[in-house]
């Protein structure tokens, strides 16, 4: 029995021991990553940064922290942000955001609330960590740009690192969109759709190259009132967002689709009695329209019927 004691001792002793140790490695990585970052122009400032959780985790607790880009054009502000790991495990770590934080840009200020925020992710086990996962979750999540505002009940993001080709696997599914203000008016310009969509899910692999990427969609569903959207396919974005490609498209709902594309002017108005024609005349007896959305040399059909040039697409996030 005593010498159980003993072992038990030297072990809690050895495993405390290893705490502080990592601690103090944690400390001089996020130390050296400040410097690189600022070396590069970044201006980082927080009130205070401390480490606790012994002696299971490494929980990094930090008040105020502030950050603008080198260029300036991007700034980002929260109360507090806290970033937990296990001690055994310290290359899987999760982010608890504040219930409100701020970013500014070119845009202007945007706020963003919750309930509850957090983020998860894994990197690898090496001197410079590479992302490897990680997934968003945010509940009652709220952006609020002033002019425009846009509300989700539930907001969920996983990303991953693709095995074929060198990318990203990207899901998305938001619940109960609300969108509100100027962005209500861009989105349902003739308001003929209730003031929230039920769900959007997005599956697709993001290959990004510079300016350009490519964007492999295996599921696109939309479901807003009377409009139904189901779409998958490949498309290539060149550096000027002109895309190349098909997507296979679901449509139910046309009278709401026809009036948000006259909203939008995707299409000119001399094209839209034939596009409404062809609509009408491919619906099956479910009441479906399906067709392909092609886009080759800057313009865009669906299946036969041209639908004028194609909309500039956003290039990806960095």
């Amino acid at each position: 029995m005593r010498w159980l004691v003993i072992l038990v001792a030297v072990l809690a002793t050895l495993w405390g021991g290893y705490w502080f140790v990592g601690r103090g490695i944690l400390r001089d990585q996020i130390a050296t990553a400040v410097v690189a970052a600022e070396a590069e122009g970044w201006r980082i400032a927080w009130d205070d940064l401390g480490i606790g959780g012994f002696p299971n985790r490494f929980d990094t607790n930090v008040t105020e922290p502030d950050v603008t880009a080198p260029d300036g054009a991007l700034r980002w502000h929260a109360p507090f942000l806290q970033v937990l790991a296990l001690s055994y495990r310290p290359n899987e770590i999760i982010a608890v955001a504040p219930h409100q934080m701020t970013f500014e840009g070119p845009w202007g200020q945007l706020v963003v609330t919750s309930t509850d925020l957090r983020a998860s992710g894994t990197v690898s086990l090496s001197a410079s960590p590479d992302p490897q996962q990680g997934t968003a979750v945010g509940d009652a999540l709220g952006l609020d740009g002033g002019a425009w505002r846009l509300d989700m009940a539930r907001a969920q993001l996983a990303v991953r690192r693709a095995a074929e080709p060198e990318g990203w696997d990207v899901a998305l599914d938001l619940s109960e969109i609300r969108p509100g203000g100027a962005l209500a008016a861009a989105l349902d310009p003739a308001g003929r759709l209730p003031e929230s969509a039920d769900t959007l899910d997005v599956d697709a692999t993001l290959v990004p190259g510079g300016a350009a990427y490519s964007l492999n969609l295996r599921r696109a569903d939309l479901v807003w009132g009377a409009l139904e959207l189901d779409a998958d396919g490949a498309i290539e974005v060149d550096a000027d967002g002109v895309p190349e490609g098909a997507l296979s498209i679901e449509l139910r709902g046309t009278d709401a689709a026809l009036a948000l594309l006259r909203g939008w002017g995707l299409v000119p108005e001399v094209q839209l009695p034939l596009l409404e024609a062809g609509l009408v005349g491919m619906a099956e007896d479910d009441g479906a329209v399906r067709f392909d959305l092609a886009f080759a040399n800057g313009q865009m059909r669906m299946g036969p019927i041209p639908l004028g040039p194609a909309p500039r697409l956003p290039p990806p996030l960095p």
